[in-house]
């Protein structure tokens, strides 16, 4: 099944998965790498529901258009603002005219992406000169510390063949065009109770769960309940690990 045959099939409670994540804060991080303002286009590449472009509109006032290939996803972030311009697109072929963004945004949608080549190169044309591309993502080394593969240990592997190095952005990006790339890794301390993990692996709300095996996934639900058990159902720490690479056109 595609990936975006995937997310339509979760689309109506895609965002059961991401009640833990502080949008605002990170539309506020984006405020000290690019300057924007209402006059600014900012473009939501795989913006799924829109939870990302519609923060970055709220705390910076500019123009916020966002594309998915998952019509799922696009319905569900118009329910949520009609006036949020959203398109049918993939990243490797962007229906937009060259040199007209400030800033184009991706959270957690890069290791998607299958020509990631031609993604970059993409971002690269429609950027305007001096315009910002980042790309909200997880490194290598913050993968090795998450707590839901100590949970699920049988799918950790998949997820550090499928998120690219640290040195594989800065090689796709500099081929690209940008010369200017930097990583800022951030740790944000979060908790998630063991019914939300069950929740989100069962109904694989993230991604990182559709090829886990039955019995990984029955083996760490088995965890979940004994730590609820054990623990009077207190929250499990789950911090938020999470790179943004920047890179200047």
């Amino acid at each position: 099944m595609k990936p975006s045959e995937e997310f339509n099939k979760i689309s109506s409670e895609y965002d059961k998965g991401r009640i833990s994540e502080d949008i605002l804060f990170w539309a506020h991080e984006v405020e000290k790498y690019v300057e924007l303002n209402s006059q600014s286009i900012v473009v939501d590449m795989g913006c799924g529901t829109g939870n990302y472009g519609l923060g970055i509109k709220e705390i910076t006032g500019a123009i916020v258009v966002g594309f998915d290939p998952a019509l799922g996803m696009l319905e569900q972030g118009h329910l949520k603002n009609h006036n949020f311009p959203l398109i049918r697109a993939i990243a490797e072929n962007m229906p937009f005219r060259n040199d007209i963004f400030d800033l184009v945004y991706a959270a957690q949608v890069w290791h998607h992406i299958q020509g990631q080549q031609e993604a970059a190169n993409e971002c690269f044309r429609v950027l305007k000169i001096g315009g910002i591309k980042i790309v909200h993502t997880i490194s290598h080394s913050q993968l090795n510390k998450k707590t839901v593969f100590k949970i699920f240990p049988g799918i950790k592997k998949n997820q550090i063949d499928v998120y690219p190095s640290d040195e594989e952005f800065i090689s796709i990006f500099r081929k690209a065009g940008f010369q200017y790339i930097r990583a800022y890794p951030y740790s944000i301390e979060r908790y998630q109770t063991a019914d939300e993990f069950i929740e989100i692996a069962e109904k694989k709300l993230w991604s990182m769960f559709r090829p886990i095996t039955q019995e990984d996934l029955e083996n760490g639900i088995f965890w979940l309940n004994q730590w609820k058990h054990e623990n009077s159902n207190a929250p499990i720490r789950n911090d938020e690990l999470i790179t943004l690479f920047i890179a200047r056109k």
